[in-house]
């Protein structure tokens, strides 16, 4: 369980540290940074849980990530834009909440793709052995 803590912890703050970068094609930007947070936390996420053999382990990466970037962004020297004035969203307030919001999605996600690889990998055991 403290592979989860530690994965979950590193995951955050890697992933807030990466991300605001934004690539900008033409008059689109594109939250690539945030993406690329998202993916790293699954995937350190599904490696918790599979090493562990044990979706706890992936859920108290996931939750531990969480918690770090929601204490993260309540500090008052964080700078968060929330893109909710009435024009078009600023493209790191885009970012951000894709980052903050998406990582809940991330954790349930990796947790299920243990859940279903942990229970194929048991299923097979049990038929090797049977």
């Amino acid at each position: 369980m403290g592979a989860a803590l530690v994965g979950g912890l590193l995951s955050a703050v890697l992933g807030t540290a990466l991300h605001g970068h934004v690539i900008h094609v033409g008059d689109a930007a594109l939250p690539v940074g945030a993406v690329a947070a998202l993916l790293l936390t699954g995937a350190v996420l599904v490696w918790c849980g599979l090493w562990a053999r044990n979706i706890i382990a992936a859920a108290l990466c996931g939750g531990t990530a969480y918690v770090v970037v929601a204490a993260l962004s309540s500090s008052s020297e964080t700078l968060i834009l929330t893109g909710t004035g009435g024009g078009p969203a600023l493209p790191a307030a885009v970012a951000g909440n894709l980052w903050l919001f998406g990582l809940a999605l991330a954790s349930v996600l990796g947790v299920a793709v243990c859940a279903v690889v942990l229970r194929k990998s048991a299923s097979a055991a049990r038929t090797r052995v049977g």
